[in-house]
């Protein structure tokens, strides 16, 4: 059986610059928003009675997200 090409998008490095700055701020406001942004954003989330661990989780992966595009960035710049 042959695997299905995943499809792909190709962002140029001024789109994917401004992709990872977004990621910064957005990751930023998570990180410093005021207790109740958090409790609100969790509410949100709170699909499964989880919205606090699922608040988390979206920063954490916001954050990793933006590192990893930082990273390509630069390895595709040098």
């Amino acid at each position: 059986m042959t695997p299905t090409p995943t499809p792909s998008v190709v962002l140029d490095l001024d789109e994917a610059a401004d992709l990872a700055h977004l990621l910064d701020l957005i990751e930023d406001w998570l990180r410093h928003s005021d207790d109740d942004a958090r409790a609100d954003l969790a509410g949100y989330l709170d699909g499964a009675g989880h919205g606090q661990l699922a608040a988390a989780g979206l920063t954490a992966t916001v954050e990793q997200t933006a590192l990893t595009l930082h990273r390509r960035l630069k390895q595709a710049t040098e």
